[in-house]
């Protein structure tokens, strides 16, 4: 007999298993300039740029054109965004790991054209 399991259990597995692929590169290092290399890209081209540090480390230098939401400000999150839950949008903090959190919930509300670029320095190393 066929198992039926909750498609939201599905989707929160798989969004962890992307969350961990999208971290762990960082982690083994060098990811998160290989990160940071395919977001330029995206971010040329004037996608949604989104900062989720605090507003200190935000006043403290960011990439220009970005917005500053607090990871953990959901909400704003999505305002900012919209309502086009594929909207291309980047996220960056100091190293990945606070968008990979907000990325989980954000993508658990139906948003998936979001990418984790990873930290601050790593995108401004990689500055074409």
């Amino acid at each position: 007999m066929f198992h039926s399991t909750k498609p939201s259990r599905v989707i929160f597995a798989f969004l962890l298993i992307l969350n961990f692929l999208l971290i762990s590169p960082a982690i083994a290092g060098g990811g998160d300039e290989a990160a940071a290399r395919l977001a330029w890209p995206m971010i040329e081209s004037g996608v949604l740029l989104v900062d989720v540090r605090t507003p200190e480390e935000f006043a403290e230098g960011h990439l220009e054109g970005a917005i500053n939401i607090d990871w953990e400000n959901t909400e704003a999150l999505i305002a900012a965004i919209g309502e086009d839950k594929q909207r291309p949008v980047v996220f960056y903090c100091r190293s990945g790991n606070r968008v990979g959190k907000s990325m989980l919930v954000l993508a658990a509300k139906g948003y998936n054209n979001i990418y984790n670029a990873t930290g601050l320095e790593a995108l401004k190393a990689t500055k074409p």
